[in-house]
C-alpha cells in the first residue's frame, strides 16, 4: 500500500520527459518529421541553419508548394516543399548534405534518400536540403525571390 502510494506520487511529481533533441530524433524517427503539410519552425537546426531565415524560408515554401512537403509539379521534375528539381537535384542534395550527416551518424539515412523521389524526403531532410543550398545566402538564386515577393 505504501509503496503504491509512494509510486503515484513520484509519478504526479516526476519532471515531464524531454524528448531529445539528437539529430537522429528529429529525423525520420519523430512524428513532427512525418507532418507533410503546413509550417513549422524547421527541425534542421545543423551547420547551415540560421533563425533569422525563418520568415524567408516561409515565405519560399507557401509561394513554392503552399507548404506542402509531398508537391509536385506537373510540368517538370520541382518536388518538395521548396521545388528542387528532382531529375538534377536529388544526387546533388545527398551530396551536400553528407558532410555534415556522417559527423551526426546519419550516414546510413541521408544515402537512402538518393532512391527516394524528393517530395518523399521528411520535413526535417527537405529543411535541411534547403538551409545547405541557401548556404547563408550564396544559393538563394535558385529562388526567384523577386517574383516570390520574399
Amino acid at each position: 500500500m505504501i509503496l503504491s502510494i509512494f509510486m503515484s506520487v513520484a509519478v504526479i511529481v516526476s519532471p515531464v520527459v524531454q524528448i531529445p533533441q539528437s539529430h537522429e530524433y528529429r529525423t525520420a524517427h519523430s512524428e513532427a518529421a512525418q507532418d507533410w503539410k503546413g509550417f513549422e519552425p524547421s527541425l534542421y537546426t545543423g551547420k547551415w541553419f540560421d533563425p533569422k531565415l525563418e520568415n524567408q524560408r516561409e515565405c519560399i515554401s507557401f509561394r513554392e508548394s503552399r507548404h506542402n512537403y509531398r508537391a509536385r509539379s506537373t510540368v517538370s521534375s520541382a518536388a518538395g516543399t521548396y521545388q528542387f528539381l528532382d531529375n538534377s537535384w536529388r544526387d546533388s542534395l545527398v551530396w551536400m548534405l553528407l558532410p555534415e550527416a556522417k559527423k551526426v551518424g546519419l550516414q546510413d539515412e541521408i544515402e537512402e534518400l538518393r532512391n527516394k523521389p524528393i517530395e518523399n524526403w521528411n520535413r526535417y531532410w527537405q529543411d535541411a536540403a534547403f538551409y545547405t543550398v541557401w548556404a547563408n545566402g550564396k544559393g538563394a538564386k535558385h529562388w526567384n525571390l523577386t517574383r516570390h515577393r520574399c
